[in-house]
């Protein structure tokens, strides 16, 4: 059986991919796909971040990318800022 992509995904497995990575234990492996519904973000977006210096430290065998729960949880968590002047000062 083929992997879906998010797009073919419907809401509620959406939701399942989001509770097992929300439940898993921190040093579980994901794919990118799960990471990007994490952060909200597309997975063009999670390659473009492999190429620059902004990436969330991954592992990738052979064709294969993955992220580390706590990478992905470290990685959302230093995004975080308290006004929108601080956006300027973390780009």
């Amino acid at each position: 059986m083929a992997k879906k992509t998010l797009d073919q995904m419907t809401q509620s497995e959406k939701e399942d991919l989001l509770t097992r990575f929300i439940d898993a234990p921190n040093e579980q492996m994901f794919p990118q796909e799960v990471v990007a519904l994490f952060l909200n973000c597309s997975i063009h977006t999670l390659q473009r971040m492999r190429c620059h210096d902004s990436a969330i430290p991954y592992t990738k065998i052979g064709r294969t990318v993955a992220y580390s729960k706590n990478d992905v949880i470290n990685y959302r968590d230093s995004r975080k800022v308290l006004n929108t002047a601080q956006l300027s000062k973390s780009a």
